[in-house]
């Protein structure tokens, strides 16, 4: 990943089996469901491996709703998924995202990794406050994911009576 002065490393685990939480990770469309801080999240084009999405967050205090266009690049064979924001939107300059998955023993949960590099919009924070920001927001989101994914399989569809 191309060097931009800021950066936050988290890790969570997940008790899924790595193929549930990968698939449910990169899916899009259903980041509003796992992430809290999505209103919507729009696929504007697929190629190969590469989706173009559009995502909008929820206000939250004195922050206003944000959207921005990201591009990711996903590959289940290598474990891995990278992103980078197309479309730049405040408070970043640059946006950079590495995601980073590990099956445990037994297939019994896994490792799911985020490297942000990043570099603030001029008139943002310092990088150290956005550090700071990110890493608290990324564990909140993380653990969102996190419950989000163990409790899937507990959804079942509704059956139809005829």
């Amino acid at each position: 990943m191309s060097e931009l002065p800021g950066y936050t490393h988290n890790t969570i685990v997940i008790l899924k089996d790595f193929d549930t939480v990968f698939d449910l990770t990169n899916d899009i469309e259903l980041w509003p469901q796992l992430f809290t801080e999505y209103k919507e999240a729009k696929v504007l084009e697929r190629d190969g491996n590469q989706v173009t999405f559009q995502l909008t967050t929820f206000p939250e205090g004195d922050r206003p709703s944000r959207t921005w266009v990201s591009t990711r690049i996903i590959d289940k064979p290598g474990k891995k998924a990278e992103a980078q924001r197309v479309q730049q939107a405040f408070p970043f300059k640059m946006m950079k995202i590495h995601w980073t998955y590990e099956a445990l023993p037994q297939n019994v949960g896994t490792v799911m990794t985020w490297e942000q590099r990043f570099e603030p919009a001029e008139g943002a924070w310092s990088v150290e406050k956005m550090e700071a920001f990110l890493n608290r927001n990324t564990r909140v989101q993380m653990q969102a994911i996190k419950e989000g994914v163990e409790a899937w399989s507990a959804k079942k569809p509704a059956t139809v009576s005829v």
